[in-house]
């Protein structure tokens, strides 16, 4: 009897060892990565190759750095000021910067959260799982000042297939496009008699003008580009990304 229950506490005592060692050994969960355009980086590691810069209370690494070390750096400049970048979480949550927002923006070990200082919180977007540059995408409509809610992200093929496109000249040219005012009416905003409208290219130019010169303003697919009536060729925003909304 004695024997037995040697032998059961020997084996009791082995299986402790060895879930021991395994634990201590080699059990351990390996660093989580994140993807930046194809390079795998862990948090140790892009804070020991770029180091942290504050802004204001807020304390990451330089995005634009992470970015600058893979293969988007081979890119004209042109070529970057025409890029947007996908910021994607570990839950498939995105949204889209753009290469100048991007320069002003960190990465935080808390959440592993990004912080851009001229972007709506919306743009925090927490447990970055990768961040890949991409073609122009959607058009953001943000309301300054508002919630999440309070915005709307439009594609142009989805702003194309909703609207009818009416004929207008450009430059002495026959121009297909959309009136303004249609939509930020898809957009569900209402009530823009007394808003301030900026628009943004993706390379960080932008123009503001107020609800009258809207009424007179298209958007145009081709170039994905603004177009007023009664302003000059400055007012002509290319590659837009976002409009801001300020009432």
């Amino acid at each position: 009897m004695n024997k037995i229950l040697m032998a059961i506490i020997a084996t009791v005592v082995m299986v402790i060892v060895v879930l021991a060692a395994f634990v201590f050994l080699g059990g351990e969960d390996d660093p989580e990565t994140m993807n930046f355009n194809g390079t795998d980086f862990t948090w140790e590691q892009l804070e020991d190759e770029f180091g942290t810069r504050t802004i204001g209370a807020n304390t990451g690494v330089s995005l634009s750095a992470i970015m600058n070390s893979t293969a988007f750096a081979d890119l004209e400049s042109d070529d970057q000021n025409k890029t947007l970048f996908r910021i994607t979480a570990d839950d498939g949550w995105t949204k889209n910067v753009s290469w100048m927002d991007l320069q002003s923006g960190i990465l935080m070990e808390d959440d592993m959260m990004t912080f851009f200082p001229n972007l709506p919180s919306s743009f925090k977007v927490k447990n970055v799982a990768s961040i890949d540059d991409v073609p122009l995408g959607p058009l953001m409509i943000i309301k300054v000042g508002g919630s999440m809610r309070d915005n709307s992200e439009l594609t142009w093929a989805g702003i194309s297939a909703a609207l009818d496109e009416v004929t207008v000249s450009i430059s002495g040219q026959d121009t297909q496009a959309m009136k303004m005012a249609d939509v930020f009416a898809l957009a569900s905003f209402t009530g823009l008699e007394n808003a301030t409208f900026t628009f943004e290219g993706v390379d960080g130019y932008s123009k503001s003008v107020n609800y009258t010169e809207v009424q007179n303003g298209y958007l145009v697919e081709d170039g994905q580009k603004t177009y007023f009536v009664n302003l000059s060729g400055s007012y002509r925003v290319k590659n837009l990304v976002r409009i801001w909304v300020e009432y």
